[in-house]
């Protein structure tokens, strides 16, 4: 980069943009919209830049299996908007999951690409030595997982390894003295042992193999092409972070003689192969894995339920066999031109070793995904898919596929390109800032709601519902507001309590429009059946009934509408199926809280009652752990 690029401030307004992307990208988790709202309008303000830069010179679009592919599984995935049950999710899934695709093209349309990659890949590279180190500082200090930011450690151990592999390819080049300069030997090998040290220290089966894969691809790809110190150097800091990780804790070690039989996920899979079969080919919907597997969970299963730790297939439970199909054909096509770069005659070594740990990285995350859910962490694809714009770039330079040129200038005059090009841009900017507004008043509103602030929850879930009126949540949580409310008002205003009561029935009867896969929705609406049968009727029993079933139906582990069912069952003198209905959720596997008490002391009273002494006597025993939780619970406010 010349001095005038140096100092060129529109050279690092696409680097500046995508790192302002990440950042609200490594914080989100699924319910905080507001990351998730700015890293994508970040995005997209990339994409606007991109697309007023190329007015003149136009874009020239590489025609590769890599760039078909990818276009069509994007393509794909908001083909399958047509007929997902509840679009409003799946829409917030097309552009989680098309990030991807939509930084690759990024990437690739950047007139500025080498400037963007030089000030990108060095962020990303200190942003990972800072997740390494807090990581580290998570598991010494507070003796908790290494997780960082992330939900898992996991997650954790693939972010970096997609960072620590291609930062390798480069550190064996500084050591050989090909193109990186020497000086940055000592603080990349520094880094790379934080890193390398944060991956080993999340004991991470899955993430090991996938590391040790991708060092393996490397090292064979660049012997050759590098000195053998630089590999020495690289298995030397690679033994010494796996060692010293041994001395201090050595969970890794333990853990690896059943790396190959882990039941619990083998559990999942058989539970989500079920779902495979619901529709094969067209998939259930983009993003609505988490809302359908509870019908389908096996009782012994323990994971939270939210993905499938199998991304191949959850994409084809999601999107059917036409998604999954062009998502391997992606995958394949890295590959392919990977062979490309290795088969070129005179292919520059500094070339040859950059292409190789770009590819290790992406190839730690492929590998990794058939045990975990990379591919649905934001930030892991943002970077992926910087990464993979990288390595196509590469290729495309040394290969040289045939390019499409498209030229703006010949078909739209100068003065009206900017207002078409930003209004095209901008579409999806309103829905982003709605999006994330909106879930900001919604937890300010449950927030209030829990301190008693009725009134100032219902005007903050009014505002919700007008900025997104199809996100059943909010109506769930108004209807549920409006239920707790009428018992507020006084007796003698009967028309108001009905008003409430009628007006809450017909948010949830929105909210099973737009989501018909959510169990909440029916358990609600049986609480206000049983809560005011003077409203419901005279058969407010049996209405009561019907929709507890069918919340059950969805969600067998709602423990508390099972005891409400099971409640109103003994009111009919029904013990025997009170009592099976209670067992048949007790067999499932929970994470115990107090809340579930009366859950499960209804269950030890109806198996006395029953006779079932043995099985009484065994739920009461996991009760009283439950209890002395409960009872060691300190309230700040002595209350």
């Amino acid at each position: 980069m010349n001095k005038k690029a140096l100092y060129d401030p529109t050279v690092h307004t696409g680097t500046l943009l995508f790192l302002g992307a990440l950042y609200p990208a490594l914080f989100y988790k699924g319910p905080q919209f507001e990351y998730f709202a700015v890293a994508q309008s970040l995005l997209i303000l990339w994409l606007m830049r991109v697309v007023l830069q190329s007015y003149a010179k136009g874009f020239q679009i590489p025609v590769t299996a890599l760039t078909v592919s990818l276009t069509l599984f994007w393509a794909w995935l908001g083909v399958t908007l047509l007929w997902s049950p509840v679009p409003s999710t799946s829409v917030v899934n097309f552009w989680w999951v098309g990030s991807l695709p939509l930084v690759f093209w990024l990437y690739t349309l950047a007139p500025d690409r080498d400037a963007l990659w030089r000030g990108a890949s060095a962020v990303v590279l200190l942003v990972g030595a800072m997740l390494a180190l807090l990581a580290i500082y998570q598991s010494y200090v507070f003796d908790a997982q290494s997780r960082s930011v992330f939900e898992t450690r996991n997650t954790h151990a693939a972010f970096l390894n997609l960072i620590v592999l291609p930062a390798a390819g480069y550190f064996l080049l500084a050591v050989s003295g090909k193109s990186a300069p020497r000086r940055f030997v000592v603080p990349l090998g520094a880094i790379l042992y934080v890193l390398f040290y944060s991956i080993f220290l999340t004991a991470g089966r899955g993430a090991l193999i996938a590391l040790l894969l991708g060092l393996a691809v490397l090292l064979v790809i660049v012997a050759r092409s590098v000195a053998r110190r630089g590999i020495v150097a690289l298995a030397a800091l690679v033994a010494a972070a796996f060692l010293s990780t041994q001395v201090t804790h050595g969970e890794l070690v333990t853990r690896l003689p059943v790396l190959l039989h882990d039941p619990s996920r083998f559990v999942i899979w058989e539970s989500s192969w079920e779902m495979v079969k619901v529709s094969p080919w067209r998939g259930i919907g983009l993003g609505l894995y988490y809302l359908a597997y509870p019908a389908f969970r096996n009782p012994v299963d323990s994971a939270g339920g939210f993905f499938a730790h199998n991304d191949y297939l959850q994409i084809l439970i999601e999107t059917g066999l036409p998604g999954l199909l062009l998502l391997l054909s992606a995958l394949a096509s890295v590959l392919w031109l990977l062979i490309g770069l290795l088969r070129k005659r005179g292919l520059n070594p500094t070339t040859r070793v950059e292409a190789a740990g770009l590819f290790a990285g992406l190839l730690a995350i492929a590998s990794h995904s058939f045990v975990d859910f990379n591919f649905y962490i934001l930030s892991i694809l943002m970077v992926g898919g910087l990464m993979l714009g990288r390595f196509h770039d590469l290729a495309v330079r040394e290969l040289r596929p045939r390019i499409v040129p498209l030229r703006p200038a010949a078909l739209i005059g100068a003065r009206a390109y900017p207002v078409v090009a930003v209004l095209l841009a901008a579409f999806p900017l309103p829905y982003f800032v709605a999006l994330g507004i909106s879930n900001s008043f919604y937890e300010k509103a449950m927030a209030q709601a829990r301190s008693g602030e009725i009134e100032a929850a219902g005007r903050g879930l009014d505002t919700a519902e007008r900025l997104t009126p199809f996100d059943d949540r909010v109506l769930i949580a108004h209807a549920d507001l409006f239920r707790h409310a009428i018992p507020l008002l006084p007796a003698s205003d009967g028309e108001r309590r009905r008003l409430l009561y009628e007006e809450a029935h017909r948010m949830l009867d929105r909210a099973e429009q737009v989501n018909p896969l959510r169990a909440l929705t029916h358990v609600v609406r049986a609480r206000l059946y049983r809560e005011h049968p003077d409203y419901a009727g005279a058969d407010w029993a049996a209405l009561t009934a019907t929709a507890l079933e069918k919340g059950l139906a969805l969600h067998p582990l709602m423990f508390r509408a099972r005891t409400d069912y099971a409640e109103l069952l003994l009111q009919k003198g029904r013990r025997e199926q009170a009592l099976r209905t209670l067992e048949q959720g007790v067999a499932y596997t929970y994470h115990e809280s107090p809340e579930m008490l009366p859950f499960f002391k209804l269950t030890v009273r109806l198996r006395r009652e029953a006779g079932k002494l043995r099985e009484a006597e065994a739920l009461a025993a996991r009760i009283e752990p439950i209890e002395r939780q409960a009872q060691a619970q300190y309230n700040l406010h002595g209350q």
